[in-house]
């Protein structure tokens, strides 16, 4: 079974500075910042932020489930504005799916704002399971509201 499930924010931001949060591993250092009940730690283990790299990305202690995942950037694309990655161990992959991945994306709407989307794409062969791939759903509206959120601030300061 396929599946895809998505959301998106408008942002009062230019798209170039909401690409220079979302585009980078910035991204991920806000999260365990400013949302610590969602992610413990991000470790890079290669890679800089561009195509290729790969993070090992801990929940919280007591996190009911799994307790990480490795993460690949399969794309990185700064002209576009758009990232996609795909879990390739731990989480999603340990319950039974043959491909779990995150889209990451920021579309100019004009040069004060932007939309920010998030698209999550899975593959699963017990349909049984399929329910899990909305447990990613909230934490993910969470952390574009988050973000938009900091962003604006950041830009009105």
């Amino acid at each position: 079974m396929k599946g895809t499930i998505s959301d998106e924010i408008e942002v009062n931001v230019p798209a170039s500075v909401a690409w220079e949060l979302y585009g980078t591993l910035h991204l991920s250092r806000f999260i365990v910042q400013e949302l610590p009940t969602l992610l413990n730690k991000v470790d890079v283990i290669e890679g800089d932020g561009s195509t290729g790299t790969v993070l090992k990305i801990t929940f919280p202690e007591g996190t009911p489930g799994i307790p990480y995942f490795k993460e690949r950037f399969n794309i990185v694309d700064d002209e576009k504005r758009y990232k996609q990655s795909q879990v390739i161990e731990g989480g999603y992959v340990d319950l039974g799916y043959t491909f779990y991945g995150i889209r990451f994306e920021v579309n100019e709407k004009d040069e004060n704002s932007c939309i920010t989307k998030f698209t999550v794409n899975y593959e699963v062969e017990d349909v049984r399971l399929a329910s899990h791939a909305f447990t990613m759903f909230e934490p993910l509206q969470t952390v574009i509201r988050s973000a938009k959120t900091y962003l604006t601030n950041k830009t009105h300061i």
